[in-house]
């Protein structure tokens, strides 16, 4: 239970970075920012939304074992 309690962290610290990321691309475009300030957040999005994507996975394979 403990990984899972472990993973379920992960998950939420890892949405609140995409929160705040999005949050930064949204300010930065407001702002009239250079492109490619905008694009580093966007490609750090991206880049938070593929681990948020493998925790989740893992989260669910860790269930499929513990129902198993």
């Amino acid at each position: 239970m403990e990984i899972h309690d472990e993973l379920e962290i992960e998950i939420f610290h890892t949405l609140e970075k995409i929160r705040r990321v999005e949050n930064m691309i949204k300010r930065h475009v407001d702002s009239g920012s250079e492109n490619l300030i905008i694009n580093q957040y966007i490609s750090l999005k991206k880049e938070l939304s593929q681990q948020l994507a493998d925790l989740l996975s893992q989260a669910t394979n860790a269930k499929v074992q513990i129902a198993a």
